[in-house]
């Protein structure tokens, strides 16, 4: 037995249980993060939306259709208009029985400067193609529903050119973008208020990315034992 416990197999011993623990503990991590569920809020209830999409990270399913509120600055440089889309953002998704090139018009999105630096992407309303909807300046507070990134996985594909996602923002804007966007629900001016595509999940479920990542890490974990018995091997029958 103690042909094991010698010389350069104990640091291998030690390091190689390290290794497996730290990818276990990862897993366990990547396992957790793959279970969502509904806040233990209504979702008519306003929840500040720094709370629901935090800074360099993705949008939790549970935050998908709650009202939210924020308050910042409006970058009027960074208007971006989405074209050929319709007022009820459902018939964007795949299946839906109405088409999205039966109302000619553009989403009007402007980014909203927050306290901390970073942005979020607000949909201010839909707006004609012959009509043009001034650009946002100054402070503002607005309040909205919720939507997460359409290339976001979980969720029924989008089908519209270009799509809202935070890479795609990210081109517009100075400053770093909170995952998701705020589909406004008090439009101004000529602009008529969208409807959101995605609704409020109502139960639980699995985030399928992390599930990738669990058993990723199982399969480092697996992969380091099989190379650590290996070594252990090789050097038991050198000695001998």
């Amino acid at each position: 037995m103690r042909k094991y416990f010698q010389g350069n197999l104990l640091v291998s011993h030690v390091l190689a249980l390290i290794l497996i623990a730290a990818c276990l503990l990862l897993s366990h991590w990547q396992w957790e993060r793959a279970h969502y569920a509904r806040q233990a809020v209504a979702v008519s209830e306003s929840i500040a939306f720094e709370k629901l999409s935090k800074v360099r990270d993705f949008l939790p399913p549970s935050s998908v259709g709650q009202l939210t509120k924020v308050s910042g600055i409006w970058q009027p440089e960074s208007r971006i208009l989405f074209p050929k889309r319709p007022i009820d953002g459902r018939k964007l998704l795949v299946g839906a029985q109405s088409s999205a090139q039966t109302e000619s018009g553009s989403w009007v999105v402007d980014l909203l400067k927050l306290k901390d630096g970073t942005s979020v992407a607000v949909v201010r309303g839909w707006q004609s193609s012959a009509d043009s909807f001034p650009s946002a300046t100054g402070l503002a507070s607005i309040s909205g529903v919720v939507q997460p990134a359409e290339d976001a996985p979980n969720s029924v594909a989008v089908v519209a050119s270009p799509l809202i996602t935070t890479k795609y923002l990210l081109t517009h804007a100075s400053t770093d973008i909170r995952d998701g966007f705020i589909v406004e629900n008090r439009v101004s001016g000529s602009l008529t208020q969208v409807v959101p595509s995605r609704q409020a999940f109502t139960k639980g479920g699995l985030r399928t990315l992390n599930v990738f990542y669990t058993f990723n890490w199982i399969f480092f974990a697996l992969m380091i034992l099989l190379i650590w018995i290996r070594i252990v091997r090789d050097e038991v029958s050198s000695v001998n």
